[in-house]
């Protein structure tokens, strides 16, 4: 098993935002869908990234790279039915099976939790419209076709379901309407989606508890190409740890960024922390930090960095509306809460929330990281606070979306050594 030591230390300095894998995953499909060669730049990649990267050369995309810049040729479909291996990505399957049934189909696969995470309701709507599934989980056959039609979705399990429709939608040749049966949560990931579809010259009308794609649509490569921003999510770890007890920038962040997730400069500040956004960069440091209730239902990727923070505030804190993080990469109410408590502090769940008393000096301990990025890099920064040593297992977990972690935690002056205890 192998697992990181953390040490308690004032966290200063500046590093870099990952690349956001959101961002990068509608970019290169939508590029990888365009009828002549389109450009991507990325500044780094992970696991999730290099996952959706090898479907789309599975589906007949040669694309290549040098200096993180990819050139994406269009798909030139191969004999035989490809096979897409999505890893432990939710993003990169929910995002490319309506686009694998546009271009005739495709054997899904994938490993981790990924089998185990929900479809029903996305597969409920292609079949509506004609898609056919050997098996309601992984791995399964896609076949039939996505040609349009209309897919009534809810609005608050998963967005990645009506992103993956608009991703395919300018593929169809009939009109794709979608229309929500719920209220949509993480509204921001869906004006994400419509934001790469129209850099690529796709408009998509947008109504009330709808949306429309005009069928016969085509995409445009931009000209010189796109760029994925930084990612907010990642970035919210260093930040917090900043926040703790030190004074931390992180580079590469647009202030105006439909990411949700950029949230967390806000929640920090109202918490009690210096903030500041200037150009590029954001900047958190030392406050007196204090515990305050967050509605979580567009942003639940904050809860474990969150939680990670308010362990150490003074009063209670509430994370709500979080259910769906007991879908996630591992069941996030249960591990956010196990790791607060593992490392000395005190949390308890409900049905969909969160509840963490602070408390000064939490004494540190091991934390399992329970396979899951998010869980490692929140007990890093709650490490950060407590009065002793700690240690998370399955550092490992980081590939998933921010391999450089490790290396900025050293940058800013702490320890992340891995131990492989055998």
């Amino acid at each position: 098993m192998m697992l990181a030591r953390l040490t308690p230390f004032s966290a200063r300095g500046a590093v870099n935002a990952p690349t956001g894998k959101s961002a990068a995953h509608r970019l290169l499909i939508l590029a990888a869908l365009c009828p002549e060669e389109c450009l991507v730049y990325l500044d780094s990649v992970n696991d999730d990234i290099r996952a959706t990267l090898s479907c789309l050369k599975a589906l007949g995309c040669a694309w290549t790279e040098e200096n993180g810049v990819y050139r994406l040729p269009p798909i030139e479909k191969k004999a035989g039915t490809p096979v897409l291996d999505c890893g432990e990505s939710g993003s990169t399957l929910r995002f490319l099976l309506p686009v694998a049934l546009a271009l005739g189909g495709a054997e899904m696969t994938g490993r981790g939790r990924l089998p185990l995470r929900p479809m029903d309701d996305l597969l409920d709507a292609l079949e509506k419209e004609g898609a056919v599934f050997s098996a309601r989980r992984l791995p399964f056959r896609a076949g039939g076709r996505f040609g349009g039609g209309e897919f009534p979705l809810p609005g608050n399990v998963s967005s990645q379901y009506l992103t993956g429709l608009l991703l395919a939608a300018p593929l169809a040749e009939k009109d794709t309407l979608i229309r929500l049966k719920t209220p949509l949560e993480s509204a921001a990931y869906v004006d994400m989606t419509l934001d790469a579809l129209e850099a690529f010259g796709v408009r998509v009308e947008r109504g009330a508890g709808c949306f429309l794609v005009p069928g016969g649509r085509r995409l445009k490569a931009p000209e010189g190409g796109v760029r994925a921003e930084g990612d907010w999510s990642g970035a919210a770890f260093p930040l917090c740890m900043g926040a703790l007890g030190g004074d931390v920038t992180v580079r590469g962040l647009k202030a105006d960024s439909r990411q949700g997730d950029k949230a967390i400069l806000r929640i920090l500040s109202d918490m009690g922390a210096v903030t500041e956004m200037t150009g590029d960069r954001a900047r958190a440091a030392r406050g007196e930090i204090r515990g305050t209730d967050v509605d979580v239902s567009g942003i639940p990727d904050m809860v474990p960095a969150l939680a990670a923070v308010m362990m150490h505030a003074r009063g209670e804190s509430r994370l709500y509306n979080a259910a769906r993080l007991r879908l996630k990469e591992s069941d996030r109410l249960k591990t956010v809460c196990a790791m607060v408590n593992a490392l000395g502090g005190d949390a308890e769940t409900t049905d969909d929330s969160l509840i963490i008393r602070g408390r000064e000096g939490a004494p540190g301990g091991r934390a399992d990281g329970a396979g899951d990025h998010r869980i490692v890099m929140a007990a890093a920064v709650a490490a950060c606070a407590c009065a002793g040593e700690s240690s998370v297992s399955d550092p490992g977990a980081l590939n998933k979306s921010y391999p450089a972690f490790p290396d900025d935690i050293r940058r800013l002056g702490g320890i992340f050594d891995v131990v492989d205890l055998g």
